[in-house]
């Protein structure tokens, strides 16, 4: 055990309470965001217990007040909860939880389930007796695809247009129209092989001893082909 004079004791005192200041002072500023350097800090906290420990005084360690505790959730909206934090707490709103479930005596919200037939937007079968999906092949309302006309008739109806196309004789005498467009404005033309009457500008040959006549013997340009 250490033993010092009266003066000594005086001047340890003046010391302990000088570094204990400076401590609170340095640690409140490392609080506010000051940066000290660690040898600075330190050294009057290692002054400060050393000479507690010479005077035999009981160290008084500042401990930091806790963080405060993260927000977690926010107060419940329902007055029947009257603001309570169920995720403070883990745990689920019993409002928002039995929202949809009020129907029927016991609250499971049975009577108001629509199922089946109850249901506005189900339909099992149409007005004439066949699945939504589509109509039956035998159904007035059905149109065959394709394939089931081919199954229903066994092949695929062939359809074959008739052209009175005769021969031209005079294919010979015939130039082409481009040449003598100007020279057949206004003038009517009618093919000598489809018998069509259009304007014999249109048209892909024409007579050359009708370039001046009125109609004229033309060839379309679909006979032409």
């Amino acid at each position: 055990m250490r033993y010092a004079s009266q003066g000594l004791m005086t001047d340890l005192a003046e010391k302990i309470e000088y570094h204990k200041q400076q401590m609170k002072i340095h640690r409140q500023g490392m609080r506010d965001g000051v940066k000290y350097s660690s040898r600075r800090l330190g050294g009057h906290t290692t002054q400060y217990r050393r000479l507690c420990g010479i005077a035999g005084i009981k160290i008084e360690v500042s401990t930091p007040a806790p963080a405060p505790a993260p927000a977690v959730g926010k107060p419940c909206r329902y007055k029947a909860c009257k603001g309570r934090n169920h995720s403070l707490h883990g745990e689920k709103c019993p409002v928002a939880s039995s929202r949809g479930k009020t129907g029927g005596k016991s609250g499971t919200g049975e009577s108001k389930q629509r199922l089946g037939s109850t249901n506005g937007n189900f339909r099992t079968v149409r007005a004439c007796g066949c699945p939504v999906r589509q109509h039956r092949e035998d159904c007035p309302h059905a149109r065959l695809s394709i394939d089931q006309q081919l199954r229903k008739y066994g092949s695929v109806k062939k359809v074959r247009q008739v052209l009175n196309i005769n021969t031209v004789t005079w294919r010979g005498d015939a130039i082409a129209v481009a040449p003598v467009r100007n020279f057949l404005r206004g003038v009517d033309g009618v093919c000598s092989s489809c018998s069509i009457s259009i304007k014999a500008s249109q048209a892909k040959l024409v007579h050359k001893s009708d370039v001046y006549a009125n109609p004229a013997r033309i060839i379309c340009d679909a006979c032409d082909a």
